[in-house]
């Protein structure tokens, strides 16, 4: 058996609030979405910035006698401006922190969500573009409820 990976769930949940949508549809796992023909993808050069945010995971523990997880994650809230990424991070803050138990369609239980503080803003180093980054607390089950 493998361990559950709440870290989509998350990601939709940060996707899918009011608050977030209204600065960015751009959530993205792991990574920046790269150019295509039709977008010229997430990290841009300067003058071109959008606002987008990604999610990665930073590792998890288990507990010893239940089938629960502490999973840490990072969410790095790209802005066309350092205050944009403030206001971006506090979304997503705002998304996530202190949310309760809920159970996902596919069966991902998760007991708490919580903001862990952040860095404050920083600049990529290879675009320049202002970003802030915020650490994440899932405790979720380490198995599908079903």
């Amino acid at each position: 058996m493998s361990l559950v990976d709440p870290t989509g769930r998350i990601l939709t949940e940060i996707r899918d609030d009011a608050a977030v949508a209204a600065l960015t549809t751009r959530v993205r796992p792991g990574e920046p979405a790269g150019k295509t023909a039709t977008d010229a993808g997430d990290a841009r050069g300067p003058g071109a910035y959008i606002p987008f945010i990604v999610i990665s995971r930073l590792g998890s523990s288990r507990l010893k006698r239940a089938p629960i997880q502490e999973v840490r994650l990072l969410a790095k809230c790209y802005g066309v401006t350092r205050q944009g990424a403030a206001v971006l991070a506090g979304a997503v803050s705002g998304a996530i922190h202190a949310k309760g138990h809920r159970i996902s369609p596919s069966g991902v239980a998760i007991f708490g969500s919580f903001d862990d503080g952040n860095s404050g803003a920083d600049t990529d180093p290879v675009t320049g573009q202002p970003h802030e980054d915020l650490v994440i607390q899932v405790n979720a089950s380490t198995e599908l409820l079903t």
